[in-house]
């Protein structure tokens, strides 16, 4: 007789793995039986012995829900998804709250999740060294495990990503064909690039190219605004911002800390700052937009794209950053702020039907510029966050992408963010449910 669709996974540190079934089949022909349950990608045997409890699984220790599929004459228990990152003082690197999120809303759909450093992955062994969160004694545990089903890359920074522990991993999966997304960060250079090469989307890119000074002397020519950027930068750190008034040059520049003013009369003393600020980084210059504003200041619009359970992009959500009375970008760490994007719409478009088409408009142009990078990244993709900005004329403009999103502070984005993660690790492990629904 076949074993049920669902049911839970006892992982103990120092004991036999279990599988607890629903209290419905806990009857004498399955309690203590022993089922051979293939584990992880590569189908890993593992002797397992059924038992029943006469509380709920989910009150134990070290038990999680899961999945049992037919898989050749036996079964597989899983999916197990795995989160990549590195090696850090307390186990691993990354957001931890961001990942108990992640490992919680699994939880709540059968998807077995846990985390894992580059550094402790056992290439020859095929298994990973999993950081376990065991919410009910909310402590996480380690455990060796078989190589995921899934992993969901979150290698936390470009220098992090450069580590020929975290290369191996990653060429390791491509090798053995493990599903995985989003294998790198976007470099802004690249993306611009990549943009360019669509004809609908290049009239959404502002003027663009690299720094030097004689393209910063002839932009200055052109614009009386322009942002310099690092072509591997985040969060709005290390920009810079240069206006032309009445022959002066005026530069902003911003580190993590703060940001600094300063004004020129010359073009050859504004490059030597620029150039010594630059501290051989490659840059790129960027035709300086007049964003439409909320209460007296700019925003931009940061949209989320993701794909769901039948690996379509869809929109998640579209967030407003305002920017700070003293900062020259909208990122929040930078002395921005979140608002609404309908309370936003409504003081920006008076009508409540030209609020909701520009909304349509924003996630229809998303879900285009999705499937482009994705195409030209020649990569799996399943998520990505995107800038884009509607200036005083209501021209629509794209500024970046980013492959590894921060988490949306609005409750409603978060929650469905959540879900379409579990769906997609789904997808992609093939423990689809019936319906293609969590």
């Amino acid at each position: 007789m076949a074993i049920p669709q669902y049911a839970w996974l006892q992982i103990h540190p120092s004991q036999s793995w279990k599988i607890i079934l629903p209290s419905k089949t806990n009857t004498k022909k399955f309690d203590h039986a022993i089922y051979p349950l293939a584990v992880g990608s590569h189908n890993q045997i593992k002797n397992i012995a059924t038992t029943s409890y006469k509380i709920s699984p989910a009150k134990l220790p070290y038990t999680y829900p899961i999945r049992l599929i037919k898989k050749d004459k036996g079964y597989k228990a899983g999916p197990f998804v795995g989160i990549l990152t590195t090696k850090g003082t307390q186990g691993f690197k990354g957001n931890v709250k961001n990942f108990i999120d992640i490992i919680q809303m699994g939880k709540k759909a059968g998807v077995f999740i846990f985390v894992f450093p580059a550094e402790e992955v056992d290439l020859i062994d095929q298994t990973v060294k999993a950081y376990i969160y065991d919410s009910n004694q909310k402590k996480w545990v380690t455990q060796i495990l078989p190589f995921p089903d899934v992993v969901y890359n979150r290698i936390p920074s470009r220098k992090e990503e450069s580590k020929p522990s975290v290369k191996a991993v990653l060429e390791y999966l491509v090798k053995e064909n493990i599903p995985f997304f989003n294998p790198y960060f976007f470099n802004k250079w690249a993306l611009h690039q990549w943009m360019s090469e669509n004809k609908e989307l290049t009239k959404i890119l502002p003027d663009t190219t690299i720094l030097k000074e004689e393209d910063l002397s002839r932009y200055l020519q052109q614009y009386t605004m322009l942002y310099l950027k690092p072509v591997n930068g985040k969060a709005g750190i290390g920009f810079m911002k240069i206006e032309k008034k009445e022959n002066h040059f005026y530069l902003t520049y911003q580190t993590k800390q703060m940001t600094y003013h300063q004004s020129f009369r010359n073009f050859q003393s504004l490059w030597q700052k620029v150039h010594s600020l630059a501290k051989n980084k490659k840059y790129i210059i960027q035709q300086g937009i007049f964003l439409n504003t909320y209460q007296q200041q700019p925003y931009d619009l940061r949209v989320l794209v993701q794909k769901n359970g039948k690996n379509q992009w869809k929109v998640t959500g579209i967030g407003v950053r305002v920017a700070g009375k003293q900062s020259i970008t909208t990122h929040v760490p930078q002395g921005g702020y979140i608002q609404s994007v309908d309370q936003v719409f409504k003081e920006t478009f008076a009508d409540k039907g030209l609020s909701n088409k520009w909304k349509e408009k924003i996630a229809r142009l998303a879900v285009k510029i999705a499937k482009h990078i994705e195409a030209k990244t020649d990569h799996l993709l399943g998520e990505m966050s995107m800038d884009l900005g509607i200036d005083k004329n209501g021209n629509l403009w794209f500024f970046e992408a980013n492959a590894k999103p921060m988490e949306f502070d609005e409750p409603n984005i978060r929650e469905t963010s959540l879900l379409r993660l579990i769906q997609y690790f789904r997808y992609l492990s093939g423990f689809v449910p019936k319906g293609g629904k969590v």
